[in-house]
């Protein structure tokens, strides 16, 4: 049971970032370029952080965010209560 409470935490943690990272998208200014190569008719292209179209990420970051919780209270109920 101890294994399976540290796993639970473990993806609880995971599932926080990711909530965390959700609400960060939002905040992230469409400029931000990563580099970017020359294509073939000589022009640059460049990368940049942009939101998917259609998705609302605040409504992903709380379901993980929710996700995470109940994870962390699933984890503590477990080595409550069946770990001796």
């Amino acid at each position: 049971m101890k294994i399976l409470a540290m796993t639970l935490k473990i993806i609880a943690v995971v599932s926080t970032i990711i909530a965390l990272m959700a609400f960060g998208s939002d905040l992230l200014p469409v400029e931000i370029t990563f580099g970017g190569h020359e294509s073939a008719g000589g022009e640059h292209q460049f990368y940049k952080i942009v939101l998917t179209e259609g998705v609302d990420s605040t409504q992903i970051g709380i379901c993980f965010l929710l996700a995470g919780f109940s994870l962390f209270v699933v984890s503590a109920l477990i080595r409550k209560y069946l770990v001796k």
